[in-house]
């Protein structure tokens, strides 16, 4: 058995970036989530460590992780994750090789008390260091913020895969399932629909909720009904919404004139809009064009940054240049001249008379 080497301790500086080889990215690993984030902080020193050429040749390696790092209150959890991460294995196989690679990284963990505060202290043996930090031409790069919000295990570890095709500016990538299953260390009972429903659905998800990325998949290979082959498109949130914006420009291209003007006071009715405001919007064709694609961009999060809509909207149609039309004074029309002289108003006679006499009066009586 080849004797241990002296372990250099190293202490924990928390760094932006991680750093880890391809083989440990494509490994199949056991851990748990509080595990895997104990895992990804080794992984944070040594990668860096790595990158700046300090990692040393043959010698154990010592890490001293604050409990501070993983847990606020909560370090019984901590200790048990640790506890667990020491029996834990990563494996690694290439079929077409027909090389294969089974490691317990961490044998050896236990936490001390200083000054108060607790930490984890994991090494890292000599000859499991280059599974970690041998970084060679291509490597997995990925932020740490990004994968420490993730809290699905099945999340971080498609996300440390995207990040690895990312690195090399490939944005689609494909994958056998019953690989990526072993890779993703999926329990043996779970069929292909649960595989999606557990796996890829909730990845899908969390990815796009908290690191504002789009990780799609589509069936590219068959086996009778079997899927056999998967392949893997990664889009940011904002080239997916340019997408759809630009679909929805498309769209309203096709428009009628007079269903472009229904739409239009369709969407400036979600505005505070005045009538006259919507009529100068409606009569000029580039201001409806500009409402429309406004309207896009705020539906399909293009401008997260807008926080009065009403006013940009406003701004960017030139409303606030514009004043409103003076009214015009209603036409008022004066009555017709009549051509018949009005009989003047006078009473005929002295005494009030009956109607009749009246007519009489009028109508001579015949002799």
């Amino acid at each position: 058995m080849k004797e241990e080497s002296p372990a250099q301790l190293t202490l924990f500086e928390r760094h932006t970036t991680n750093y880890q080889s391809n083989v440990f990215t494509l490994s199949r690993q056991e851990f748990t989530e509080l595990e895997k984030k104990i895992v990804i902080l080794v992984v944070n020193q040594l990668g860096n460590m790595a990158v700046k050429g300090r990692v040393p040749a043959d010698r154990n390696i010592e890490f001293s992780i604050p409990y501070s790092e993983l847990t606020k209150n909560h370090h019984s959890q901590v200790t048990e994750a640790a506890e667990g991460l020491s029996k834990k294995r990563i494996s690694y196989k290439d079929e077409v090789r027909g090389e294969y690679i089974f490691v317990t990284p961490f044998p050896f963990v236990k936490s001390r008390i200083e000054n108060g505060r607790r930490y984890i202290e994991i090494k890292v043996l000599a000859d499991v260091v280059p599974h970690f930090a041998a970084l060679g031409k291509r490597f997995t790069k990925y932020e740490l913020d990004v994968i420490w919000s993730l809290s699905s295990i099945y999340a971080m570890r498609m996300f440390e895969i995207m990040s690895m095709h990312q690195h090399i500016q490939k944005n689609n990538f494909r994958f056998q399932v019953d690989e990526l299953r072993y890779i993703l260390n999926c329990p043996d009972t779970y069929r292909y629909n649960d595989f999606v429903k557990y796996v890829l659905e909730v990845t899908h998800r969390e990815l796009k909720q908290k690191a504002g990325i789009s990780l799609d998949w589509l069936p590219v290979a068959k086996m009778g009904k079997r899927v056999m082959e998967l392949e893997f498109s990664i889009k940011t949130v904002q080239q997916l919404a340019a997408e759809y914006v630009e679909a929805d420009e498309s769209r309203i291209a096709t428009l009628a004139p007079n269903e472009r003007i229904i739409l239009g006071y369709q969407v400036m009715a979600k505005y505070q809009l005045k009538p006259w405001q919507k009529d100068y919007i409606i009569a000029d064709p580039n201001l409806l064009d500009t409402l429309f694609r406004l309207h896009s961009e705020f539906e399909n999060q293009r401008r997260p940054d807008v926080k009065n809509k009403n006013k940009y909207l406003a701004k960017s149609l030139g409303l606030d240049k514009v004043k409103e039309p003076k009214k015009k004074e209603p036409i008022v029309y004066e009555p017709q001249i009549s051509f018949v002289p009005t009989l003047p108003e006078k009473r005929l006679g002295g005494d009030a008379r009956t109607i009749s006499n009246v007519i009489n009066h009028i109508i001579p009586k015949h002799k």
